[in-house]
């Protein structure tokens, strides 16, 4: 069997749509509330629609994956692209904020859809040994949106407006359609040498949305979400109370060093056991919180971020790895959805609970706290990994029962 190549051209394709979405994603993210505002909404009516939009997203995620393994997944990126020009359009012509709501609602499905199934296809566009390399190279699009986006949508919208700022997005999303578009369609036979799910007369159950084997990994990658979601939200406040000037540098080298992590760290992954890059990315990532916690001066606050963007760009891309290796090619799309659960969660619920840690204890102890959870989360981890290890030792022991084990959660 031939190799194939990492930087095929349906690879390519699926970046570029990926960055497209990404950059139109970033470049409305901090304008959401304002024009919420600018309809007329109160503080608390606007600042719902940013929490919307998340909502909507983690609903939708674990039918999503359902979707992407049952029918065909460029089908499903094709619709969900669509959608989302679709949602961008939306932005343009909406007259109030009840129609803002249904747009942001809108938005929020189609990109909970896309992001789960853009993944799931790089299972059939990268070889398999090369996977967490190619998750890293296509995540690196994220990175350069949320670096840049944010900054071009200000720019934008203050020389030409809001509805101006829409249409250019809505045009960028229809130019992510075409590059889809432009990718191969699935051979007829292809489809028959996998594993695939039945399409039809299989019920409907939890074990069909939610890949069970990956929900520790989901859980553990939700937690370098929260860790973001927590800096996001307290770190400047942190800092204006603490006196420390020059606090947005942290997240300037914060993206830059994870950039960096990017590029290298899918061939690590692929190189190297689970168990050690986890267990070093849980490690850097409590000291990275315990150093922002306790940092009282910039130099302090930017080795943390350096140990952040370490922790958070080796944990999440081997994790979401293991969850695509841990299930066979019919339920890639499954493991994806999961793992995204498990981000939404920590992204969503983190700035919650810490703000209440926050808000009775101080920001030291909130930093504190996620410090803490790391390592716990990382002796949870390990226990965890010697279980599997010795489960999967039972099994290689006992061949035929593993095998009644297999054809019975065939039959189910």
């Amino acid at each position: 069997m031939e190799k194939k190549k990492l930087l095929s051209k349906n690879y390519i394709l699926l970046m570029l749509s990926g960055l497209v979405v990404s950059f139109g994603y970033s470049m409305i993210a901090p304008l959401v509330t304002s024009y919420g505002v600018a309809l007329g909404a109160g503080l608390t009516a606007a600042g719902a629609l940013t929490g919307i939009y998340s909502i909507a997203a983690l609903a939708i995620r674990p039918f999503s994956g359902y979707a992407s393994d049952v029918f065909e997944k460029r089908n499903i990126c094709i619709l969900s692209t669509v959608l989302i020009t679709l949602a961008m359009l939306g932005y343009c012509i909406a007259p109030g904020i009840r129609a803002m709501f249904a747009v942001r609602v809108l938005h929020g499905i189609a990109f909970g859809i896309q992001g789960t199934v853009n993944i799931a296809i790089l299972y059939d566009y990268v070889p398999r040994e090369r996977l967490a390399e190619g998750i890293g190279y296509y995540s690196l699009g994220q990175v350069v949106s949320q670096v840049c986006g944010p900054g071009l949508g200000i720019e934008i919208k203050d020389r030409f407006g809001y509805k101006q700022l829409f249409w250019i997005i809505t045009i960028m999303s229809v130019l992510a359609i075409f590059f889809i578009l432009l990718t191969d369609k699935k051979e007829e036979g292809e489809e028959k040498k996998m594993p695939a799910v039945k399409k039809r007369g299989v019920p409907f159950s939890f074990g069909k949305i939610i890949a069970i084997p990956c929900i520790v990994y989901a859980l553990i990658g939700g937690l370098f979400s929260l860790e973001n979601g927590v800096v996001n939200s307290f770190l400047l406040l942190a800092a204006e109370e603490k006196g420390i000037d020059g606090i947005s540098l942290f997240f300037t080298l914060n993206a830059a060093v994870l950039f960096g992590i990017r590029m290298t760290v899918g061939r690590i992954v692929d190189r190297h056991g689970l168990t050690a890059i986890v267990n070093v990315s849980l490690v850097t990532s409590m000291a990275a919180m315990a150093a922002v916690g306790g940092g009282n001066c910039l130099w302090i606050m930017l080795a943390a971020a350096v140990l952040k963007a370490v922790g958070q760009g080796t944990g999440q891309i081997s994790l979401q790895t293991a969850c695509m290796k841990r299930v066979d090619a019919a339920k890639v799309g499954i493991a994806t959805s999961t793992f995204y659960i498990g981000a939404d969660l920590g992204q969503g619920l983190g700035p919650v609970i810490c703000g209440k840690i926050s808000e009775r204890f101080g920001y030291e102890i909130m930093f504190y706290a996620v410090a803490v959870l790391m390592i716990i989360a990382c002796l949870g981890f390990n226990l965890y990994q010697r279980r599997t290890c010795r489960g999967r030792q039972d099994d290689n022991k006992n061949p035929e029962e593993k095998e009644g084990k297999m054809k019975a959660e065939a039959s189910t």
